[in-house]
């Protein structure tokens, strides 16, 4: 930064000097910043002298860059566009309703993203910051006002209100279930396709799970693909690969639009579930309160 400060130590040169270039007159580009014309000649003289070279080739009427110059232009006028841009991103900020939220890949990419487009016309003046991980713990220490969080709804420190409860349930495609012209009951799952959560917490459901919860075994070989990523599962799902576990609310508007199909009744509930949270003690911001009413609601 040193370095930045010997080279450049005021913005007032570089100024005078793209309003100069783009008018190709310093009459102009005094007229444009509010100063006289030997003032903005001048700042263009010393900005000369600090580069060691001529930026402008002048006559008595008028001015017009040379080949240095022209190249120093492109240059500073892209710079102090993007400063020009900063300074406007961090008054809008200022002026905005800020709300930060935090959740799970899962959540965010399929449940979240699909709605927050009606939580934004009811609040227009609201910039969300949405931020994603797997990892509880990274989750929990970062700075958000309201989270969605899948677990039981104790975690210390945070008061807690439950979005919806977990109940999981294979699907697949339609294409994949014509694979059984006979049908599809129950007890074909373990010889089935079967796409499998890499789970980061203890507590998210995979087949090894379901099928224990179901009563039927696991045929470690036919777990066709474990992935770390749950939208990649139903992903997979959808494109004919296999037979994954589903989140009802996750995959509601799959099974409606019969992109998905449930190929058995079978469902397995736990006492967790999905839970907006907020810091303990701390006086909710108008923004957060409105984001957790329109959540629960939208439910």
């Amino acid at each position: 930064m040193l370095a930045i400060r010997k080279k450049l130590a005021t913005l007032d040169p570089l100024i005078a000097f793209e309003a100069a270039a783009r008018h190709a007159s310093f009459a102009l580009a005094a007229r444009e910043l509010n100063v006289t014309g030997p003032a903005v000649s001048q700042q263009i003289r010393n900005l000369e002298s600090n580069l060691g070279v001529s930026l402008f080739h002048r006559s008595h009427r008028a001015v017009q860059l040379t080949d240095r110059g022209r190249l120093f232009h492109n240059s500073v006028s892209v710079a102090l566009t993007h400063l020009a841009n900063a300074v406007d991103e961090v008054r809008i900020e200022d002026d905005a309703d800020i709300l930060d939220v935090v959740t799970d890949t899962s959540i965010a990419a399929m449940w979240l993203m699909p709605r927050l487009h009606r939580f934004q016309a009811q609040n227009p003046q609201c910039l969300i910051r949405l931020s994603t991980t797997d990892v509880e713990a990274d989750l929990l220490n970062s700075e958000f006002q309201i989270g969605i969080v899948h677990g039981q709804g104790n975690w210390v420190g945070y008061d807690s209100r439950l979005l919806f409860k977990e109940e999981v349930f294979p699907v697949c495609s339609p294409r994949y279930l014509e694979r059984f012209p006979d049908g599809f009951e129950l007890e074909d799952l373990p010889s089935a396709d079967l796409l499998d959560l890499e789970y980061e917490q203890w507590h998210w459901m995979n087949w090894a799970i379901w099928l224990t919860e179901v009563g039927l075994p696991l045929p470690v070989a036919q777990r066709k693909m474990k992935i770390n990523n749950y939208p990649l599962v139903i992903d997979a799902a959808r494109n004919g690969s296999g037979v994954a576990l589903a989140w009802r609310h996750l995959i509601a508007s799959d099974l409606e639009q019969e992109i998905l199909v449930q190929p058995v009744t079978s469902v397995v509930s736990t006492q967790n579930g999905y839970h907006l949270i907020w810091p303990f003690n701390d006086e909710m911001p108008p923004i957060a309160s409105s984001f957790r009413d329109w959540a629960i609601a939208e439910l």
